[in-house]
């Protein structure tokens, strides 16, 4: 068993399960799925980036324009309860820096044209609370 070092109030997840239980579909409402892919793709600067129509499937939504289209309100619903950023969108969900950080991924997101050198000064590699 690895040991973690932690500033402030962190622990730590099992990416891999919170995927798993992003396509649990007794896992209601979809809004936390979606919450729970967010957290399970992240990479480190908190974006998780999905393909067309990719998000839809690691939901267990399905395919097509329908899928598309139930994936869009379940991440307006994670939204709207403040799980994800609201600059969020089906082809990225973003976490908080003050909710979620990961020393492993990819440093940047394509979808939103940014890397962690743009995030320079914008927050600390760790935020203690």
């Amino acid at each position: 068993m690895s040991r973690f070092k932690f500033a402030g109030n962190f622990g730590a997840i099992h990416q891999p399960e919170y995927r798993r239980m992003a396509r649990d579909e007794n896992i209601n409402p979809r809004a936390f799925r979606v919450h729970f892919a967010a957290l399970g793709y992240a990479n480190q600067i908190g974006h998780a980036e999905f393909g067309p129509g990719e998000l839809a499937q690691a939901l267990s939504i399905g395919y097509g324009r329908q899928a598309d289209k139930a994936t869009d309100k379940a991440v307006a619903a994670a939204k709207q309860m403040g799980l994800i950023l609201p600059e969020s969108g089906i082809r990225c969900l973003i976490l908080p820096h003050t909710l979620f950080q990961t020393g492993k991924g990819t440093t940047y997101c394509k979808f939103h044209g940014i890397d962690i050198r743009d995030l320079a000064g914008v927050r600390s590699p760790v935020v203690p609370l």
